[in-house]
């Protein structure tokens, strides 16, 4: 049996360079917004960039003909404009507006193919460029201008070929201008992804304007030194959120892939991040192919995750480094657990919420669980969802295949972030192919006097999955507690005198049993996929905290099943 503690805490950055940085960023914001500042971003008389990168990414020429038509569909919201550019449209929400601001969809245009696919792709970059030409909170924030400086670098050819010189000259001089401005901008991009992206895009469009000078020599460094701040030893992002996990790596594969395009210096150090985040991103694969819900993620496109995975692990060169990654079954520092077995999947959250400045995400499901068979979802978290009405719920611990004790977080979550992260001990136990996982954490002590230990077990044959949800400590009086199983929205269930009778989407079926509390049937909703919202169903275990404390048996276990 190996014992050890949930993953090391990582420092937060503290309260006063928080407070700095705002300092600093509205200051800064006030330069930006001067009438004088755009004409200090001065451009050179080109006809063509000194080296050309490269997009490793597919594009969609269904999605191409789709934003041709003015069907513009961003995060998860679409808006039809009849022949006008996205531009001139009220967003249906911040994150709408800066995904269509990322350019990333050139891709998909230079997919199509034809000149009215490039012509279309060149008359939304002029319009962009008479309406976001100068400097916008938003449209130029660090991290936006990052990834779009990325995707005009890599289809700078497709766009100028047999372009009109008043197009070409109006592109590189909006092109430079922006990346001379991301250099001053660069420090200021959100936390997390956004700098990696901001700095990639620094990288790139100096290799693709050889060179902008000093400061932009800076930014590998700059860079490295982010990558040992963001990515934990075993490969995880920091966030320990799946999706943000993702989009780092393809930012640094696209980094990687741009700079080999251009015949610029790769640094060895990428190579080996690469490798151990791919690593990890498997570990996070259900098996559908898409990625579990833990901390702010969603299921992502599965053929994306496939995609990202396989230009992620090409044939190394022989000077980049070997790198171990982690286990297959065991992410310490990422705080994740990995239980496989025949076609059964199980994956717990045994980490600590992730840290500030990284946590606006962040969810309070230490100990959640979620379950697939084969290709099909069985127990899931709900997943999240933006907006003012949605963000503080789906963080919250209820939200999530755990434990609730009297209808609280087991971390605070606010608007900003989240509070007071509590401790995890995690002990993993294999033999002949049997897995079991003793964890627990402090999150209730605080308020209830209690810790919550969690014990599962998945047997070698895949067929039964059991556990065991304690309460140690002693609670006021009436203190309730629920225990949730969140339902994939494909699983059929029905209640029973003892349990519930599950049936999978291919038909397979479960038979659930539990002890020590009442059995009940609650509505859910599933959020796995960004602008989608899916009714669902979840099996609830609930009662109060007797004085000595409690244990709640239950599991899962296969059968057969009626035609």
């Amino acid at each position: 049996m190996s014992t050890r503690q949930g993953p090391p805490p990582r420092p937060a950055r503290g309260h006063a360079r928080s407070f700095l940085n705002t300092i600093q960023h509205r200051l800064r914001e006030r330069i930006f917004a001067a009438s004088f500042y755009h004409h200090t971003l001065r451009a050179k008389t080109r006809d063509k960039l000194s080296a050309q990168p490269a997009d490793p990414w597919r594009g969609d020429a269904a999605r191409a003909n789709a934003l041709f038509q003015g069907r513009y569909r961003f995060a998860g919201s679409e808006v039809q404009l009849f022949n006008r550019p996205p531009w001139v449209a009220e967003a249906p929400s911040l994150e709408w507006q800066l995904e269509a601001a990322a350019f990333a969809w050139l891709r998909d245009f230079r997919s199509e193919g034809g000149e009215a696919a490039r012509g279309a792709a060149r008359e939304l970059v002029a319009t962009f460029i008479e309406t976001f030409g100068e400097w916008h909170p938003a449209i130029w924030r660090a991290d936006v201008l990052g990834r779009r400086l990325m995707a005009w670098a890599s289809h700078a050819d497709y766009l100028l070929a047999g372009a009109e010189h008043v197009f070409r000259r109006g592109f590189l001089v909006s092109f430079e201008r922006q990346a001379r401005h991301l250099l001053r901008a660069v420090s200021l991009a959100p936390e997390g992804g956004g700098r990696i992206a901001a700095l990639c895009g620094v990288m790139l469009a100096d290799a693709a304007l050889g060179g902008l000078g000093r400061r932009a020599r800076g930014a590998t460094a700059d860079l490295e030194a982010e990558l040992r701040e963001q990515i934990l030893p075993d490969g995880c992002h920091v966030s320990r959120n799946p999706s943000e996990h993702m989009r780092a790596l393809r930012d640094l594969v696209w980094l990687r892939h741009g700079l080999g395009a251009a015949h610029a210096p790769v640094p060895l150090a990428l190579h080996g991040t690469i490798e151990r985040m791919a690593a990890m991103l498997t570990f996070l694969r259900h098996g559908d192919g898409a990625l579990a819900l833990f901390h702010g993620s969603t299921e992502e496109d599965r053929a994306i995750v496939a995609e990202t995975l396989a230009l992620a692990t090409p044939t190394r060169e022989r000077t980049a480094p070997r790198v171990v990654g982690p286990s297959p079954d065991v992410a310490q520092y990422a705080g994740y657990e990995r239980l496989v077995a025949g076609h059964t999947l199980a994956l717990m959250d045994t980490g600590a919420p992730p840290p500030d400045p990284f946590a606006e995400l962040g969810h309070a499901g230490t100990l959640a669980l979620e379950l697939s068979v084969g290709r099909d979802r069985m127990i899931v978290n709900c997943g999240h969802r933006a907006g003012e009405n949605w963000r503080i719920a789906s963080r919250a611990t209820a939200a999530h295949t755990t434990m609730v004790v009297g209808d609280a977080n087991s971390t605070e979550v606010t608007a900003a972030g989240l509070g007071l992260r509590p401790t995890v001990i995690v002990r993993r136990q294999e033999d002949e192919g049997n897995v079991w996982i003793d964890a627990d954490h402090d999150g209730y002590l605080r308020r209830f006097g209690l810790k919550h230990r969690r014990r599962v077990y998945l047997s070698a044959a895949g067929d039964t999955f059991r556990g065991e949800d304690a309460l140690e400590g002693t609670a006021p009086d009436g203190t309730p507690f629920v225990v949730r199983f969140h339902l994939h929205p494909d699983v059929q269930v029905s209640l029973l005198a003892d349990g519930a009778l599950l049936r999978l989407a291919n038909g397979e079926g479960w038979r659930f049993r539990a002890g020590g509390a009442a059995i009940g049937l609650e509505e859910s909703i599933y959020l796995g996929q960004i602008g989608e919202l899916r009714r669902a169903e979840q099996i609830v275990l609930s009662g109060t905290v007797p004085p000595e404390g409690l244990a709640v048996k239950w599991a899962f276990g296969r059968i057969e099943m009626a035609n």
